[in-house]
Parts: C-alpha cells; sequence; structure tokens
C-alpha cells in the first residue's frame, strides 16, 4: 500500500496531488506545510514517494525532501504553478526531474519511480 507524503502550504493544491496519487494507487498520504511537520511525518510514516508544492509556512520543503530521501530511496517531485521559479529554488537541478505541473503527475510518478 503506497504512502505519499505531499509537502505543500496550499490545501487545494495538496487536495489535488492527493487525488492524482490516489487515481495511480496511493492508499495513504501525510499533508504537511512545515519543514518540522514533514519530518516528523516521515520519520512516523516512511513515504514511498515525496511531492513537494512552490511554498510552505515555515521552513523549506525543499530542505525536508532531501533529508528525508538522503539515502537516494525515496523519489521526490516539484509539483509548481511557476516552473521557472521552481527551477531556480533547486540548487542542483541536474540531480531532479521537474518541476512538474499538475496535469504531468502521472507522467512524474511513471519516470520517479521506474527502476534505476
Amino acid at each position: 500500500m503506497p504512502h505519499a507524503l505531499i509537502i505543500d502550504e496550499n490545501i487545494t493544491i495538496s487536495r489535488g496531488i492527493e487525488a492524482c496519487l490516489a487515481a495511480l494507487g496511493f492508499a495513504s498520504f501525510d499533508h504537511t506545510w512545515s519543514e518540522q511537520q514533514a519530518l516528523a511525518a516521515a520519520r512516523l510514516h516512511r513515504p514511498d514517494i515525496i511531492v513537494i508544492g512552490d511554498d510552505i509556512e515555515v521552513g523549506s520543503a525543499l530542505r525536508a525532501a532531501r533529508i528525508i530521501s538522503a539515502d537516494g530511496t525515496i523519489p521526490v517531485l516539484m509539483v509548481s504553478g511557476d516552473p521557472v521559479r521552481a527551477a531556480h529554488k533547486l540548487a542542483e537541478p541536474h540531480s531532479y526531474h521537474g518541476p512538474m505541473r499538475l496535469n504531468q503527475i502521472e507522467e512524474a510518478v511513471a519516470l520517479a519511480l521506474r527502476p534505476a
């Protein structure tokens, strides 16, 4: 039963991401809107995928995702309404695919979960 961690302060976007992931077979979700919440949620239930949005209330979604996925086994997707702005947030763009728009999430999940 795949589990997703969604890190974004916009509940409408978070629910949209959840709906897309549910259609792809994800069965459980944690929604967080701060870096500390994301880290705590991941300690309680290790995600199979992390999806981050443009902004969170406190801290950095990207930093939280990097910490949680430090061993390289959890794919991280960035969903953005402004891909140019989001690309500037990525310190190492060559190590990430994206950012992706919400309507590209099925493609992004398939890419992220594809065996290496």
